[in-house]
């Protein structure tokens, strides 16, 4: 098994270099392992089964799973002067993990459930014996491509016409069956999620990070949260904001579950972080905070025009005294969040889903908070990207970076809520800069 720490950042102090195996140092905290434990597996059979698997993601992707570093982006000399006056400013670093990113975290958790249902000798599931099949073109299909194929499983890609031809190659490299999917005349929404949606209906798996197609995604990347609430408890940090890049909104969902699993004290309030040119989940909610306070009978506190931080904290009280029912009360006026109208462009390209898929938990998890979610223009976007370049290596590209474009904007903008000593505030870096390429030794 491979093991030992990820590389650590060349100029952010590591408070935590990570290591050890998560789906196993976490095991029980995860829905796979009491499946697992429910199916009639000892707790050393569960072992053996995640070690092997790993394993073979190793073999294929170079690198197996292992905890991975928390930064200090505001600890070393000298502070970078865009986070000057705002720390501590930690990050949670997934640029060297499986593929490059946390997606493969995600897929990797429902790859363990395929793997614990038939070692427990259980009919499978409608679809289990389908190809597996996803909609993406870039960190979630590079993760999906080398789970699958480390675990030689079939795997349907539906990609964009203007895919990268370089993650292109590298999931046919990986075996994968690509399928491009031009927009057809008339059609509304992604047309890959709809070729998706076509191919589930014809006997497919879902193997994309979508909780609503496939719940058992949500619990991979759970291990992210409960690393960093370890890690935080670690170094004598709290969480005060956390600040997540959502596109379809599992990662967000995931973290967040995971540091509630994890026992510690209290959860950050969530910022959802969206481009500015495309923001899917951030119109819904400036649609549903003002339907949410008339259903409960409340004034709307904000007629200015930076009202989010203001429905965030006439909300967050009914949700605490019971007299808002989260996930439940949000059914009612779900049509109120819709597809983005038309093709988003951002150079933060892969948080451009079209819709926010996980949005009512990632809802949920913010009202509970009090948190608000936060827009990033491209310049923002692109001046985060950069910044984390030289703070930590592997470096994220512009999608990775997008939650410190958040942190950024929100500092620039209304100003960030007061933090008591020992209060953070944390972004994730995830999703690796493929154009970034070693210095020489």
């Amino acid at each position: 098994m491979v093991s030992g720490p990820v590389p650590a950042p060349h100029l952010a102090p590591v408070l935590s270099p990570g290591g050890g195996n998560p789906f196993i140092v976490h095991r029980n905290r995860l829905d796979v392992y009491h499946r697992a434990r429910v199916a009639g597996l000892a707790d050393a059979a569960y072992v053996a089964l995640v070690e092997a698997a790993d394993d073979r993601v190793a073999a294929v992707a170079g690198t197996g799973f292992r905890a991975t570093p928390l930064v200090d982006l505001t600890g070393g000399q000298p502070v970078p002067p865009a986070l000057a006056g705002l720390g501590p400013v930690v990050a949670k670093v997934e640029t060297a993990n499986v593929s490059g990113s946390h997606k493969a975290r995600h897929l990797f958790g429902l790859l363990l459930r395929l793997l614990i249902d038939e070692a427990a000798g259980g009919a499978p599931e409608p679809g289990a014996t389908g190809p597996l099949a996803i909609a993406s073109c870039g960190n979630a299909a590079l993760g999906a491509a080398m789970v699958a194929a480390s675990a030689r499983r079939a795997l349907r890609v539906f990609v964009p016409t203007d895919a990268n031809p370089a993650v292109v190659a590298q999931l046919d490299a990986l075996g994968a069956d690509v399928v491009t999917c031009p927009r057809r005349p008339g059609e509304e929404g992604d047309p890959c999620v709809l070729r998706l949606h076509e191919s589930l209906a014809a006997g497919a798996r879902p193997f994309t990070v979508q909780g609503p197609l496939e719940p058992a995604v949500i619990d991979g990347a759970r291990t992210i949260g409960l690393e960093l609430a370890d890690q935080l408890a670690a170094a004598g940090l709290r969480a005060a904001d956390l600040f997540v890049q959502i596109g379809g909104g599992a990662l967000a969902t995931a973290v967040m579950d995971g540091m509630a699993r994890s026992g510690g004290p209290g959860l950050p309030r969530l910022h959802p972080v969206q481009a500015a040119s495309a923001h899917p989940y951030v119109a819904g909610w400036r649609r549903i905070a003002p339907a949410l306070l008339a259903r409960l009978g409340l004034p709307d506190p904000a007629p200015d025009l930076r009202p989010d931080r203001a429905w965030a904290q006439a909300l967050a009280g009914p949700a605490a005294d019971g007299r808002l029912r989260l996930p439940d009360d949000l059914d009612a006026i779900a049509h109120l969040m819709a597809p983005w109208p038309g093709t988003p462009h951002s150079v933060a390209s892969g948080i451009l889903d079209d819709l926010t898929y996980d949005w009512r938990t990632v809802l949920s998890h913010q009202i509970r908070t009090g948190g608000w979610p936060q827009l990033a223009d491209e310049a923002t976007l692109a001046e985060a990207a950069v910044l984390a370049a030289g703070l930590v290596t592997p470096p994220p590209d512009a999608t990775g970076a997008a939650g410190l474009a958040g942190l950024l904007a929100a500092a620039r903008a209304d100003g960030l809520p007061p933090r008591t000593h020992g209060e953070a505030l944390v972004v994730l870096l995830t999703g690796v800069d493929r154009a970034w390429t070693p210095p020489a030794p």
